[in-house]
């Protein structure tokens, strides 16, 4: 769902949640009618199998009993997960001292489908490297601003602002980047034609591709000086290219590649800075990664409560 359509996200989460509502106030007389339902089919199942036996009959019926009990739940969950409270488990320490490995998270899946990501968000978004995992960190830098690493200290617009230590590693280094927003002009300008390198190798786009997704570090070693331009100022990698087959196509071929935007990028960072596989390393963060807002820790018990 886009934010920009606040009607159909209302409507949609109005009729999900009567949904719900429906379900609790309900739940004698659906349950009472799946077991109606369940039993015509587990008849039909006995049947069809031409079981015999009291014994085999039971174990049939008890498994399609499990299986549709579990099945529904399942259902039910991921529903909840996806468009409510997500729930998450942190394997690294990119978020120490705020959060540790093996914390387990709640997420708003609901707040960012009315409004922007804000600073100091702990989000949650699927990486553009690999595009499958999801990452925990905090939204440091906001679409168009000019992001810096100065002092250990994160610079935005040339201002200081936070206290919190930024390592100087990766891409972002000592440079200064702009962050891409929606509608600003993107230029990926190859340093060459990479076909030409490649010719003895038998390297083709596909392959291309799954070692760029392996490593960010493959970006400056199967293409080399290669850059991406905002507006015509040098800025930070957008990896989502390297989803997109026509695209590296063309960079292979030499051939600059332009586009523009339809969506905000962000700048993420781990609160652990020497620890944190991050922006800084990958680049921006675009709008429709990012799935929800970490608010709030449930594991272990002993460190329950709000994430800041």
């Amino acid at each position: 769902m886009s934010r920009e359509n606040l009607i159909i996200n209302s409507i949609f989460y109005v009729v999900l949640t009567a949904f719900f509502i429906y379900i609790f106030v309900k739940e004698k007389k659906i349950v009472a009618k799946i077991d109606e339902k369940r039993t015509k089919f587990e008849d039909r199942v006995v049947k069809k199998l031409k079981i015999q036996g009291k014994t085999s009959e039971k174990i049939v019926r008890k498994f399609i009993k499990i299986t549709e009990s579990l099945g529904s739940a399942l259902i039910l969950v991921l529903i909840i997960q996806k468009f409510y409270i997500g729930n998450f488990l942190v394997p690294t320490g990119s978020m120490i001292p705020t959060i540790v490995p093996k914390d387990r998270l709640f997420g708003n899946m609901v707040i960012y489908n009315f409004k922007a990501p804000q600073r100091e968000d702990i989000i949650v978004f699927k990486e553009p490297i690999e595009d499958k995992v999801l990452y925990t960190k905090r939204l440091m830098g906001l679409p168009g601003e000019k992001v810096q690493i100065k002092y250990d200290r994160l610079f935005i617009n040339g201002k200081k602002i936070s206290d919190r230590e930024y390592t100087p590693l990766g891409e972002l280094s000592y440079n200064e980047w702009i962050i891409p927003k929606k509608g600003d002009t993107i230029k990926i300008v190859p340093g060459q034609n990479y076909n030409e390198s490649f010719s003895n190798q038998n390297i083709d786009v596909a392959k291309v591709q799954s070692l760029l997704k392996e490593n960010t570090g493959y970006v400056s070693q199967l293409l080399p000086d290669i850059k991406f331009f905002v507006n015509g100022v040098q800025t930070g990698m957008i990896l989502d290219y390297i989803h997109d087959e026509n695209v590296v196509n063309t960079l292979l071929k030499g051939e600059t590649v332009e586009k523009v935007l339809d969506e905000d990028y962000y700048l993420a960072l781990g609160d652990n800075t020497n620890g944190s596989y991050d922006s800084r390393m990958w680049g921006f963060v675009k709008d429709s990664r990012i799935k929800g807002k970490a608010f709030v820790r449930f594991w272990p018990l002993n460190r329950i409560g709000l994430l800041k």
